[in-house]
């Protein structure tokens, strides 16, 4: 018997298939798993991935081009992105049409 992915199982391989040196809008990834209006189930998924995990949850950012994290977490995601290339500007944002990957490479 085939069983049919859940929502969270579909974000998780999304993450999982973003590139190093790309991001990904949590926006974007409600798009790519066909529920383009469901970005705070997107969010809930994320929240509930173990701390453990290997997924590389460092490459999602908000639509403004910034990292939605805080504090510590913040710093580590920063300069996880930074170590894959990725240049912040002055106000801690990431160009987006330099880095955003739309699934699509």
């Amino acid at each position: 018997m085939n069983s049919v992915p859940s929502f969270r199982d579909i974000i998780y391989s999304l993450i999982g298939s973003i590139p190093s040196g790309r991001v990904v809008t949590y926006g974007t990834l409600a798009k790519m798993a066909g529920y383009p209006a469901h970005v705070r189930q997107v969010c809930q998924a994320i929240r509930t991935i173990p701390a453990d995990s290997t997924l590389p949850c460092h490459r999602i950012i908000n639509g403004q081009g910034k990292l939605s994290v805080k504090g510590e977490c913040y710093l580590r995601h920063k300069q996880a992105l930074m170590d894959e290339g990725i240049i912040f500007n002055l106000n801690d944002k990431i160009k987006l049409q330099d880095y955003l990957w739309e699934g699509f490479d």
